[in-house]
């Protein structure tokens, strides 16, 4: 069967969520991650490059200055599907027709969960397969403490839940199937969810497969360090006056 038989992905997530790894893995099953990637230091994000530029410029388009990766706003959902019917999307179209000369094609970028909407006017939907990807809540607040995104356990995890609620209505809104995912279910029993990607992409991934984009023990929960826990205590002690510790509602 030839690569162009089959559906393309979309990873729908926030952001400090392992879509890195997922993604990396996806791709050795013969997806397309774009003409550049978006390069971390110490890692590589699969990430488009060009999709990032064309969402960064959605939110400049939808006058959105917030930060996505720490505040969930109903009103900048709104406003970026508002964009539909206010912005030329000839960039955007040509981009979609750039991505479907390559297919099977994936994309990854924690700031789809807020732009997707728009993009459902681009996209043949019956021809992708989507994944929800989540994290452990405890695991999401110790990652972005340490990025000093510092937040109240309960903020960050109410964060989080908002975010897969919004991506959860989506799929419903448009009956769309889906594959929910969470990333400690991967790495630490890579055997049962690699079957369910599998099955779900009609891919043929194994275990090995993970094993060439993570570098890390397998088959064990992939919970920080005792030691960056504490650090992470620290860190949110040492800046405890500049929490956010009520939910944002807009």
């Amino acid at each position: 069967m030839k690569n162009a038989m089959k559906k393309n992905v979309i990873i729908l997530t926030s952001g400090l969520s392992g879509s890195s790894v997922l993604t990396g893995l996806i791709a050795r099953a013969g997806y397309w991650t774009g003409e550049q990637t978006f390069k971390k230091r110490d890692y590589e994000t699969f990430e488009n490059t060009q999709l990032i530029n064309l969402n960064l410029k959605l939110f400049e388009q939808a006058k959105y200055t917030g930060n996505y990766l720490l505040e969930f706003s109903t009103a900048a959902l709104k406003d970026v599907e508002a964009l539909q019917t206010r912005v030329d999307g000839a960039e955007y179209r040509s981009f979609m027709e750039h991505c479907n000369e390559h297919q099977p094609w994936i994309w990854k970028d924690p700031r789809l969960w807020l732009t997707i909407r728009f993009w459902r006017t681009f996209l043949d939907l019956n021809n992708c397969r989507f994944i929800l990807l989540t994290r452990s809540p405890l695991q999401s607040w110790v990652s972005s403490t340490l990025r000093r995104q510092i937040t109240t356990y309960r903020y960050s995890r109410d964060y989080e839940e908002r975010i897969k609620q919004s991506i959860v209505e989506f799929f419903e809104e448009n009956k769309l199937p889906f594959l929910h995912l969470q990333y400690e279910s991967l790495i630490e029993d890579p055997v049962t969810a690699i079957n369910q990607l599998n099955r779900h992409l009609d891919a043929a991934l194994t275990v090995d497969d993970l094993g060439k984009v993570y570098h890390r023990p397998l088959h064990k929960n992939p919970r920080n360090s005792w030691s960056k826990h504490v650090k992470a205590v620290l860190i949110y002690m040492k800046n405890y006056s500049e929490r956010r510790d009520i939910a944002v509602k807009q």
